[in-house]
């Protein structure tokens, strides 16, 4: 036990460590702005040709990309990345295709959105979902933020197996996936939960070892950090967004709907939750913008796509599995959607 106090003492001390960008970033944030001092900050760092992107940022932040996709960040073949976000990185807005979490070790930063700030102290967590504006300022030299960029399959995968559970993460999951309005964010306050805290060092710890088993690893620990998160804090969780009282509603009709895509009928899910048939299908429509038969399809191919690619199920099985009772309809679906067969689907991202 004293053995593994030590370790993440000295992974919180590697962490803190001050890294040449860090410098550069907080030179230039408490230097007076004149032409003169940025021209001698600009020649003072020249010679470190890896950080020139570093110099340009800190003096240009509107030529960061404002955009990023999935492979920009996470490498090849993996399925999460956790970056420690600079002290003194200048703000910008951006968005991302990968789902993001942003968890304060020490310190504080703020995360900005386009209509609001969220101030993070120590053991907030911030889940953000894909395509979602903001930008993060920390400008405290004791602040540690890790962003632990999750893929969107990924994310998909670990919560298709969660999605019955009555909580703010399953909702957050479901709304991101369906809703016609998204929960943008979820804020929890962890404090000095210890527990939360070692799950999110074990990943950083794991991805520094950088070994062929270290992606499974992490995926396995994000598994449990999840339900540990759900478990600990999910009944003290802030949704900021005005929809919540709805949405809890609305995300247990759809959880229902991907939990039993393979037999749910409109007339079933209408009867499930004392709904009129026309009432149930109008609701539908409103929350999600498709017809209850649109959205069931799209539930029962995203399913077969998981399975495609995670389990070794047959494509007979898989078809069986979410609902289609003749293989054919699958295939003719499925092609219709990613223009490849199932099976050549599989092959190619498998």
């Amino acid at each position: 036990m004293e053995r593994e106090k030590t370790e993440y003492k000295d992974l919180v001390r590697k962490l803190n460590t001050w890294k040449y960008d860090e410098k550069i970033h907080r030179e230039y944030y408490f230097m007076e702005k004149t032409p003169e001092n940025i021209a001698k900050f600009e020649e003072r760092h020249s010679g470190h040709c890896e950080f020139e992107k570093d110099v340009e940022w800190a003096v240009h932040p509107e030529k960061i990309n404002e955009y990023s996709r999935e492979d920009m960040f996470i490498p090849t073949g993996y399925n999460v990345s956790l970056v420690k976000h600079p002290r003194y990185f200048p703000l910008f807005y951006h968005e991302h295709d990968f789902f993001e979490m942003i968890y304060v070790l020490s310190g504080n930063c703020n995360n900005f959105f386009q209509d609001s700030t969220e101030k993070l102290t120590a053991g907030d967590l911030c889940l953000i979902a894909p395509n979602v504006r903001h930008g993060i300022l920390a400008v405290e030299d004791d602040s540690i933020i890790l962003n632990i960029l999750i893929r969107r399959s990924t994310f998909m995968d670990i919560f298709y197996n969660t999605v019955r559970d009555k909580t703010q993460i399953s909702s957050f999951f479901v709304g991101n996936l369906y809703f016609r309005e998204k929960i943008r964010y979820l804020l929890f306050h962890t404090k000095n939960d210890t527990v939360i805290r070692n799950y999110i060092l074990d990943m950083y710890r794991e991805q520094k070892t950088g070994d062929s088993f270290s992606d499974r690893i992490i995926c396995s620990i994000l598994t449990l950090f999840f339900v540990e998160l759900t478990r600990r804090h999910g009944n003290n969780v802030s949704i900021p967004d005005s929809r919540r009282d709805r949405t809890q509603q609305e995300s247990e009709m759809l959880a229902y709907m991907i939990g039993n895509c393979s037999t749910v009928t409109l007339n079933k899910l209408a009867e499930e939750f004392h709904f009129s048939v026309p009432y149930c299908s109008k609701l539908i429509k409103s929350i999600t913008g498709k017809t209850f038969s649109n959205l069931l399809t799209e539930i029962r191919l995203q399913q077969g796509e998981q399975l495609l690619l995670y389990s070794q199920l047959s494509v007979e099985d898989i078809s069986d599995k979410v609902g289609y009772r003749n293989p054919e309809s699958f295939i003719r679906a499925f092609r219709q959607l990613h223009n490849d067969t199932p099976s050549q689907y599989r092959r190619k991202n498998k």
